[in-house]
């Protein structure tokens, strides 16, 4: 019980791997930003996983098909309106329906998991996580030190903080 609990908090956290959005909400992230932060994100990652050529192909490869069936997950379990203007039955069967993703998504993780221990060690997939959070934490650093002297304190998509 212990050891899958770990596994799993390790797989959770290993494919959270939210989409970076917009970084204001006046200013949304062009295409070709996005492609350079995901270039940057690849290079970094590679680097700090010593990824072989070989392994790197097939890993990127391998993580691109997951976060494509990942998606396809998240937009089939959608909320159809905002959670604000729910009625308790309908915020009741939402999350339900939330509840449901939730184990379809780790059934895809647990399936995805074994395939990449194929392609890397289980290790460099435990580190992983970290080097994309580290990766992360980079972008929040420098989107921060961009932002107008105007909003000190704003965090990306916060309307209601000036």
């Amino acid at each position: 019980m212990n050891k899958n609990f770990w596994i799993v908090l390790l797989l959770t956290g290993f494919f959270a791997l939210p989409g970076f959005g917009q970084i204001f909400d006046d200013e949304p992230v062009s295409g070709e930003a996005r492609s350079k932060i995901q270039a940057a994100r690849v290079a970094y990652i590679t680097d700090r996983l010593s990824l072989t050529p070989s392994e790197s192909e097939r890993f990127w490869a391998l993580h691109n098909e997951f976060e494509a069936e990942r998606d396809k997950i998240r937009q089939k379990y959608r909320a159809p309106r905002a959670v604000e203007s729910m009625s308790d039955q309908e915020a009741e069967a939402f999350i339900s329906r939330r509840f449901d993703m939730e184990q379809e998504l780790l059934a895809l993780k647990r399936d995805y998991f074994q395939q990449f221990k194929k392609v890397v060690s289980p290790r460099k997939i435990a580190l992983f996580n970290k080097a994309d959070k580290e990766f992360r934490l980079e972008i929040l650093k420098r989107i921060q030190e961009r932002r107008p002297n105007n909003y000190p304190n704003r965090r990306p998509n916060d309307k209601f903080r000036n």
